[in-house]
């Protein structure tokens, strides 16, 4: 072998070593002369042992050849067997003479003097020093030493060490939720630069193709592991949970049980993941597809979780993670199976029980009680308390629960982990709210919010003011529980936004963890004794709720927008439907005029919101065919969703003029337009505005004397058309009427690429842009499309070519239309899609139909809107005066009936 060639072999041999924690032979680094023979020989013995899993019998051998290396006076070879002691001492959790061990080989190393051989030794330190802080929660004094060991690894241009460093780098970043920045890290020690962009899937799968042929087994497992992690945390979920089978059948290959149990856990967490996003698909739309696989899924990260525990290895830890995320998974699971009983026959909540009964008795009986002090052993402990609180039966006087919460909370302190100490607090508080003890879970839960504001740990400080606003709503201290809730939304608000930024991928659940708290402020402010304060901070809290659910579904965030009653030319009143879960609120704002300043009326219907719920799904399924007898079929939920909604504020509204809803996305799927008050329809009587984001990205009017329009259509079946999807025929009807009213450019056809469209948006002014084409606008991001002549676009993409667009241009789009698109089927929240493309085309208004309409009464509809809006009137008043005739036209009876008008929706600004 060559010198050349045994050098790359010994640099390898270190990095995968160094990698994943167990030292190489000295005499692969250095030949042994006799002076130190019995030192190298006690360094390979306790190499062997702790390849064995013997810990003590290694640190005996690794303590002898520390002191035969320094009587020889080898600084060098001691300071290595030093830092072998301290990984051993870290296996048996013992810190301290860990920190001692790492820190004495550090200094040694520091008086040596500089080589290559030295400098190596020197990273291999500086990453075991890294496991050590991780471990007791210093995750920056970690990120720190191991970017420092990169930076050593790069100058002995040896690429195996800044792999392994690199990897070691993105596990701390994980440990400080920077999660995209650990996935670009990860992703560049497989030398993949893409700012963890996977948009070209391809790229990745080359990269770890390389990864997996050039590197040993063991330490690919490992890399594919933190890589699956990173890729989970950042929302790829799919692509983390191919990587993860990649890296268990790597294991199972090399029969490392370690590894198998470790990826396990892993890919048990993204399973987890996949669970949580399709069930949320479920109760956003309805679609019994998407619930059939949260099910699926949830039991194959319940037995992938069973498999992880089971696998006998040397950790005390890897089962007990296994087993909790078991448990939580499994009551969790449980409970929305009892959701789903009166809907769902094959639910079988039951089933569970005997399960989440064996499992508590297990991690009762097992080794959690006497872990040694970590950041595992911590929120390990924390971790299953939680979980018990959810489970009286099993704990009724919280014993076991305040046991493991207060062991958690002493080691917190002893490792200073100030972070796991608020969390301890603030679980210790949970624990005396649920024992109703209200003054000491106040005042623990108080302890925990003062920590974590310390630390500048907000998403602990949201969830701890929270919970301090529902210990004083216990106490009937409504004040303070308002300014609780209020400080802990706005927290709550600051780190969905900052998370999104840094990472459009992260898994807020809204209907899990954001809707409950804004619902539960809301069921506090509209009390009965609420003051004018109160409604006016409802009607804030509204809007912040829709805004949130808009960016948990765009996974973006947005801060350029401007409050409805910011605006200039305000309408004639602003309506808040809130639906809470056993009553309708109704806020009806009339902002300030000149003649009198601003009033909000309240109305409170005794109504379910399973009975509007039911009412708007029985109006939208009688409107998709024009055949549906009105009188019969179509006024009745009408009236009643119009007696609800607005007929206890008839009296106190303008008589005319413009109404702006502001709805949530229950509602959003309601036309308005249709409401009928037994004589008339809504539309009728007033101009109608939906604000579907309740705010809006500028506010500036439509000037008809300078617009320009970007027309584009399809009327032949389009290359990128699925085949359901028929061709338009008349769209070119609609675009030639459109064309000749408004100064525009026109695609049509197989002109109409995406290409084209981007290319036209970044290189003219256009103000008004209409799409005649299919779309289809759903509560699942990636199902919310628009079809382009070769291509689909689907809304993130859309966003993206119209944020190209207002890098290049400054003119804001003031109408985006979109003629022939619809919401889907079934899907009770669908108009969340519809919101979604308004905001990311950061268009005034947005003009779309919520069912496909006829195409020949869509190209009239559109021609007189735009005839309307060339006459300078605002866009509200030209929809409903094009609706209204309609409603009218004596001569086509036919075209009265809702199908062709009511489908026709505009959101945002009116004016």
């Amino acid at each position: 072998m060559t010198n050349n060639n045994r050098h790359l072999l010994i640099g390898f041999i270190l990095g995968l070593f160094l990698f994943i924690g167990i030292p190489p032979v000295l005499s692969q680094i250095n030949p042994i002369t006799p002076p130190i023979q019995s030192a190298a020989q006690s360094i390979a013995q306790g190499r062997t042992f702790y390849a064995a899993k013997d810990y003590q019998q290694a640190i005996h051998l690794w303590r002898q050849a520390a002191q035969g290396y320094e009587n020889q006076g080898n600084t060098l070879h001691q300071a290595q067997a030093l830092s072998y002691l301290s990984l051993a001492y870290q296996k048996l959790h013992q810190w301290t003479d860990a920190d001692a061990a790492i820190t004495a080989s550090l200094s040694l190393l520091d008086t040596v003097a500089e080589s290559g051989e030295r400098s190596r030794l020197y990273a291999q330190a500086l990453n075991h020093r890294g496991h050590l802080e991780l471990a007791l929660g210093r995750a920056e004094s970690a990120l720190a030493t191991w970017k420092q060991a990169t930076q050593i690894y790069q100058q002995l241009n040896d690429d195996i060490g800044v792999t392994g460093s690199r990897f070691n780098q993105a596990q701390a970043m994980e440990a400080l939720g920077l999660y995209r920045r650990a996935c670009q890290v990860s992703l560049q020690a497989l030398q993949v630069d893409n700012h963890c962009n996977l948009s070209e899937s391809g790229e990745l799968a080359a990269a770890v193709n390389t990864f997996e042929q050039q590197s040993q087994p063991a330490f690919t497992v490992v890399g594919l592991r933190h890589l699956g992690n990173v890729l989970r945390l950042v929302g790829h979920w799919q692509e983390s949970n191919h990587i993860l089978h990649q890296a268990l059948d790597l294991a199972e290959q090399i029969d490392s049980p370690s590894d198998q149990s470790a990826t396990l856990l892993s890919l048990g967490k993204t399973q987890y993941a996949l669970y949580r996003q399709a069930k949320d698909l479920w109760e956003r739309s309805n679609i019994t597809q998407n619930r059939d696989k949260a099910k699926e899924l949830a039991r194959k990260a319940l037995n992938t979780y069973q498999q992880a525990a089971a696998i006998n290895t040397d950790s005390t830890t890897l089962p007990l993670e296994a087993q909790l995320h078991r448990l939580h998974l499994l009551i969790e699971f449980q409970q929305w199976l009892q959701t789903l009983e009166k809907t769902d026959t094959t639910a079988n909540p039951a089933e569970f029980t005997p399960q989440i009964q064996s499992q508590v008795n297990t991690l009762l009986q097992s080794t959690l009680a006497n872990l040694s002090p970590s950041k595992i052993a911590i929120y390990s402990r924390l971790k299953f308390a939680k979980e018990l609180l959810k489970l009286p039966q099993y704990d009724p006087n919280f014993s076991h629960t305040l046991n493991y919460t207060q062991v958690a909370l002493n080691q917190a302190k002893d490792l200073e982990n100030q972070r796991a100490e608020s969390d301890a607090w603030g679980t210790l508080g949970h624990i005396y709210e649920q024992n109703q003890q209200w003054k000491d879970a106040q005042d623990l839960t108080h302890q925990a919010l003062g920590l974590a504001q310390s630390l500048d740990a907000e998403d602990l400080a949201y969830k701890w003011l929270w919970q301090s606003g529902r210990i004083y709503w216990q106490q009937q201290q409504k004040e303070n529980a308002i300014h609780a809730y209020d400080a802990s939304i706005k927290l709550l608000d600051s780190v969905r936004r900052n998370l999104l930024a840094i990472n459009p991928g992260v898994q807020f659940s809204f209907l899990d963890d954001v809707q409950p708290i804004y619902q539960e402020f809301l069921q506090i402010l509209l009390q009965p004794d609420a003051n004018s304060d109160h409604l006016r901070q409802a009607t804030r809290i509204s809007e912040a709720l829709q805004l949130a659910e808009l960016e948990d579904f765009l996974r973006c965030s947005f801060t350029n927008l401007v409050p409805i009653d910011q605006s200039e030319n305000p309408p004639a009143a602003i309506i808040y439907p809130i639906l809470l879960e056993n009553r309708l609120e109704v806020l009806v704002k009339l902002p300030q005029s000149e003649s009198s300043p601003e009033k909000i009326y309240r109305y409170t219907l005794h109504v379910s919101a399973q009975d509007i719920r039911q009412t708007l799904y029985d109006l939208r399924q009688q409107l998709d065919d024009p055949q549906n007898p009105v009188d019969r079929l179509i006024l009745p939920p009408a009236q009643k969703l119009y007696n609800w909604l607005l007929q206890p504020a008839q009296a106190d509204l303008p008589p005319e003029g413009t109404l702006v809803f502001v709805l949530d996305s229950t509602l959003q799927n309601l036309p308005l337009s249709i409401l009928h008050d037994g004589q008339h329809y809504l539309v009728e009587t007033y101009n109608i505005t939906v604000s579907l984001g309740s705010q809006f990205p500028n506010l500036k009017p439509l000037s008809p004397t300078h617009w320009q329009g970007l027309l584009g259509g399809i009327h032949k079946k389009a290359e990128s058309y699925p085949p359901k999807l028929p061709a338009l025929f008349n769209v070119w009807d609609e675009l030639q009427q459109i064309h000749n009213t408004v100064p525009s450019q026109l695609l049509e056809n197989e002109q109409f690429t995406q290409t084209n469209f981007r290319n036209q948006l970044i290189n003219h002014p256009f103000s008004v842009i209409h799409l005649a084409t299919h779309g289809e606008f759903s509560s699942d991001a990636t199902k919310t499309v628009i079809y382009a002549w070769d291509k689909k676009i689907p809304v993130e993409k859309f966003g993206q070519l119209l944020q190209q667009r207002e890098q290049t241009r400054s003119e804001p789009i003031q109408l985006l239309v979109l003629s022939a698109c619809q919401t889907a089927s079934g899907d009770k929240r669908a108009a969340l899609g519809l919101a979604g493309v308004a905001l990311r085309a950061n268009a005034s208004s947005t003009v779309a139909s919520l069912w496909r309409v006829s195409d020949n009464s869509t190209a009239q509809l559109m021609d007189d809107f735009y005839q309307q809006l060339n006459q300078g009137i605002s866009k509200a008043e030209a929809l409903a005066k094009v609706q209204r005739k309609f409603i009218n036209d004596p001569d086509n009876l036919a075209h009265q009936h809702p199908y062709y008008w009511a489908a026709f929706i505009l959101a945002g600004n009116w004016f």
